[in-house]
């Protein structure tokens, strides 16, 4: 290309007309400069051509080597393919190459001090209340009720492919800890949980029709429709463990469905004739969407399950099983979410769900968690919450959680509760904003006789019914969005005010409410907290 560049250019120096003798010297070397500098921006376009013709045909034989790999034996033209012959062996068809890495790190925390008025470490959690020993579904408002330090950290890489497809790999570590120390050495209650570790691949080359576009999975993991109600640290819906599905199975432009089967157990009972995966409970899923609705079902089996009579449970409670418990449940939910209105009134966003359950599906928060219930166990939940901004620096959340259950661990008991938060921000400067939190919960709650180990003696817990309160101020310094209610990370100070009906402190022994220093009448708690995710 350089000597085709200084050929041209030669040419257009010494091609100059016959008038030109009558110029100076200087004049015809600036004449000479000016053609030199034409053929060298001639030449140098060429060049780019050439380079672009390359690139082209370059590209077209990647195309040919993909199309050919989809299709073995079938090439651009069979006619002039070289034969094989006894001496040759056809090569194999190209595999699809990796075209792109991705690599990405997320994750969550939240770390902060928890103190009471007389600078003692103060109880709570969105969990405090006696209803929230039922499964933990019973949450109240969380800000400026958290005294954990709690971390989730996902590594997830994804590799694409020159035929359409691609791989996604993921794994999430995560701690918690309740200890303000520095250093924590507790080794046998203390560790680090490999919370996900899966596999899914897509826009497999093989699939067509309705799993055109489907993804399979395998491994442990957070169901992918999984949502909750954040600001009381509650899931509408939480599904996991370890198994396999396929998702986005595309039926119209409208209707698809995810299917997926996840195994779990329910942990060391208090028996050594039964280990922890001897226990395994079996749910089979069928998630369906209709646009913004969804329709989920869920069988699920856990066999020797109903042998376990009499023993402890883990579920905190150190509550005994009845001699009833459920080998099999059945689980629905019927779901809106809308991300764009709030219910279908105000921009904004809203969630919803009604949720149905028998035997071990009368677990509504966490389907097939729960190895307590009985057979008979019922339950109905409701569960909704929405965003709504409400001027150029106020927006609330409001959010409500109920729930009825009946034969839940013993034939004959009955779990009324009802949850309503209200989470405000006002957003006062551009890193500055205030933050409120009002929180009322009803609880009537008639165990019938279930029974609990405390300090080795067992105990019978107690029927109660009565409200708890908690009110929450917490001046905020967020970067980013100071007015998107959910936007993090955040470091907030704040001061809480707590108090329920004294009738309350008499449901348990082993519970906080009632426990030395945290009984009705009203407490304050005070603390920093930092949370983010990303």
């Amino acid at each position: 290309m350089r000597k085709t560049s200084l050929c041209v250019a030669l040419a257009c120096a010494f091609a100059a007309p016959v008038s030109a003798a009558n110029l100076t010297i200087e004049q015809r070397l600036a004449l000479l400069e000016q053609r030199l500098n034409r053929a060298e921006q001639a030449a140098s376009e060429a060049q780019q051509q050439t380079a672009r013709a390359e690139r082209r045909a370059r590209d077209a034989e990647q195309k040919i080597i993909a199309l050919e790999s989809r299709t073995p034996g079938a090439g651009v033209n069979a006619s002039a393919a070289p034969q094989a012959t006894a001496a040759t062996t056809p090569a194999p068809p190209a595999a699809a190459k990796e075209q792109d890495n991705g690599f990405e790190f997320s994750g969550y925390a939240r770390s902060g001090m928890l103190v009471s008025s007389n600078g003692h470490g103060a109880r709570g959690g969105p969990g405090v209340s006696p209803a929230s020993s039922l499964g933990g579904d019973a949450h109240v408002g969380r800000l400026g009720n958290e005294k954990d330090n709690y971390v989730e950290l996902s590594f997830i890489k994804k590799l694409t492919f020159n035929d359409g497809s691609w791989g996604r790999f993921k794994s999430m570590i995560a701690d918690g800890a309740n200890n303000p120390d520095p250093w924590v050495q507790d080794n046998d209650s203390h560790h680090i949980n490999v919370r996900q570790l899966y596999v899914e691949m897509g826009d497999l080359p093989d699939f067509s029709g309705p799993a055109q576009h489907a993804t399979i999975w395998a491994g442990k993991r957070f169901d992918r429709d999984n949502f909750d109600i954040h600001f009381t640290d509650s899931d509408i819906l939480f599904l996991g463990g370890t198994g396999g599905g396929i998702n986005d199975l595309q039926w119209t432009p409208h209707w698809k469905s995810n299917f997926s089967v996840y195994a779990r157990n329910f942990g060391d009972l208090g028996s050594d004739r039964y280990e922890d995966n001897d226990v395994q409970n079996l749910m089979f899923t069928a998630n369906n969407f209709y646009d913004n609705w969804q329709l989920m079902l869920t069988g699920m089996a856990a066999q020797g399950n109903d042998e376990l009579k009499d023993q402890t449970s883990t579920t905190g409670s150190y509550a005994v099983r009845s001699d009833n418990t459920a080998s099999h449940g059945y689980y629905a939910m019927l779901a809106y979410r809308d991300k764009t209105r709030f219910y279908g009134l105000l921009p904004g966003n809203s969630e919803s769900a009604l949720q149905v359950g028998n035997g071990l599906g009368a677990e509504a928060r966490q389907p097939g968690s729960d190895g307590d219930l009985t057979e008979n166990a019922k339950t109905v939940r409701f569960a909704s919450y929405g965003i709504v901004p409400v001027s150029k620096s106020w927006e609330l959340a409001p959010s409500v959680i109920a729930q009825h259950s009946e034969d839940r661990y013993r034939d004959g008991d009955r779990y009324d509760w009802a949850t309503f938060n209200l989470r405000a921000s006002q957003a006062l400067t551009h890193n500055f904003a205030l933050l409120y939190e009002a929180s009322w919960q009803y609880m009537n709650l008639n165990p019938n006789g279930r029974t609990y180990l405390d300090s080795g003696v067992q105990n019978a817990y107690q029927a109660v019914k009565g409200d708890f309160y908690k009110l929450t101020f917490a001046p905020t310094f967020k970067v980013g969005d100071v007015f998107d209610i959910k936007a993090r990370p955040e470091i907030r100070v704040f001061a809480t005010y707590m108090n329920w009906d004294k009738a309350l402190d008499g449901y348990a022994l082993n519970d906080d409410f009632g426990s030395v220093g945290f009984t009705a009448g009203g407490t304050w708690n005070f603390g920093v907290q930092a949370e983010i995710w990303f």
